[in-house]
């Protein structure tokens, strides 16, 4: 087996200096669940080296990194980096532009809307972009009981049609959540390159945060467009039914998230091991055990 590549999602500036200073946080395991670390063959994974930075979050604007985060991450000769983008506003793509002028060459970019798609396109066509998670649509939900359930909703990302449309603008990679009752023949894909993200898979998001939402008037509450005080980086909400038999799942900001099972640790390891996943992308702070420092 050819070992995947390794990336670490990281959308806080303290957990990238974190990671950048300290030579043990260069290890997989190091960031894994623990779960993962007691699933069989994913243990060997532990001491794996990590050899990308995927900087930034995918998921809410209001995220983007600063310039000098972006600037720290380059500047190390250890890992390579890949800028996170998420679906933008007009404000929003201000903000990016001086990220993007920032980047060398052949740096990649993940986009996951059309806009920053065409942007990149047409005024940064030395950066290479790549498929984010938000432009590849799943039905991704975490109270499907059965196989037979989950077949009823299919994806057409692995169609050739896809990703003959996708190299007609220049990506050659895209990014995919493992979905619950997924085969792993499902991700056997030989036009574009895929990444999985590990441990948890995005359900939905939308442009309203609730935790951000809690110390405004009530009836301010609940509305797209309030002020920010990144509320999502130090409180999540855990959500369950009665059933009990739904994977796990939380809220984090504006978007909420499942956690994989062991049936889905065992789909990653088998695509990895065939080479039909290169590179695998460990999330370290936006999840469901994050907590303040």
């Amino acid at each position: 087996m050819t070992a995947p590549d390794f990336s670490l999602a990281c959308t806080e500036a303290v957990t990238v200096r974190r990671f950048l200073e300290e030579p043990e946080a260069a290890r997989a395991g190091a960031w894994l669940p623990a779960e993962a670390l007691r699933h069989g063959e994913v243990s060997d994974w532990k001491d794996d080296a990590i050899t990308r930075i995927h900087l930034g979050n995918e998921f809410c604007e209001r995220l983007l990194p600063e310039p000098e985060t972006l600037a720290a991450c380059l500047a190390h000769p250890r890992f390579a980096l890949s800028l996170t983008l998420p679906i933008l506003s007009d404000q929003g793509m201000k903000r990016v532009l001086p990220l993007l002028d920032a980047l060398p060459s052949g740096h990649e970019v993940i986009v996951n809307e059309w806009g920053a798609l065409r942007l990149l396109r047409r005024s940064y066509p030395n950066l290479k972009p790549i498929a984010g998670r938000l432009l590849c649509k799943q039905i991704k939900d975490p109270r499907l009981p059965s196989p037979e359930w989950a077949s009823l909703y299919p994806s057409g990302i692995y169609s050739e049609p896809f990703a003959a449309f996708l190299m007609d603008y220049g990506i050659s990679r895209m990014e995919v959540d493992i979905p619950p009752h997924v085969h792993a023949a499902s991700l056997n894909n030989g036009s574009i390159q895929l990444s999985a993200h590990l441990g948890y898979g995005y359900v939905m998001k939308g442009r309203m945060c609730k935790i951000g939402s809690l110390n405004l008037p009530e009836a301010a509450r609940f509305q797209p467009g309030h002020g920010c005080g990144r509320e999502c980086l130090d409180y999540v909400e855990h959500t369950a039914r009665p059933t009990g038999a739904d994977l796990r799942s939380f809220q984090r900001g504006n978007t909420r998230f499942y956690v994989h099972d062991r049936t889905m640790w065992d789909t990653v390891y088998a695509a990895a091991h065939a080479g039909w996943v290169d590179r695998l992308i460990i999330h370290c702070d936006w999840h469901e055990d994050r907590r303040p420092h």
